[in-house]
């Protein structure tokens, strides 16, 4: 774990097509497939991630709106030093989802969601991890993928 992190990325695997509310954007549709997520939390970074991955939530940020539903798996978690939205671009993927977690971008990223396709075989999933970076963050217990 890096101590010094302030940027975290969340590999999301949707298992289907889906139409979700989500706060101020409205309804939007989300393909199936690999999704990275870019965030920040400059102080209590752990509490954020544990929130992210909680499905049952008060929901304030645009990912709880996703990461709420059961048909969205968070994969792994990993952290960086590099400024959020200079990280967001290296992740590479599309923008499906204009405005999607970059609410006070000023770098003009577009989204801090970006799909990164929709093949779901053991092949991709190790690409889509390794688009987003270094070690996995430990999963809490009793999360889907522990």
């Amino acid at each position: 774990m890096q101590e010094d992190a302030t940027t975290y990325c969340l590999t999301l695997f949707v298992t289907e097509a889906m139409r979700v509310a989500v706060g101020r954007l409205g309804v939007v549709a989300i393909p199936a497939g690999w999704w990275v997520y870019t965030g920040s939390a400059r102080r209590n970074m752990d509490a954020r991630i544990a929130r992210h991955l909680r499905r049952e939530k008060p929901q304030r940020w645009h990912l709880d709106y996703l990461t709420s539903d059961s048909r969205v798996i968070v994969v792994s978690v990993t952290r960086h030093t590099e400024p959020e939205c200079q990280r967001n671009r290296r992740n590479g993927g599309v923008v499906v989802v204009p405005g999607f977690g970059a609410s006070d971008c000023a770098a003009g990223c577009g989204s801090h969601l970006r799909w990164l396709g929709a093949t779901p075989d053991p092949i991709t999933a190790g690409s889509a991890g390794a688009a987003v970076g270094c070690s996995l963050y430990p999963l809490e217990r009793g999360h889907p993928c522990t």
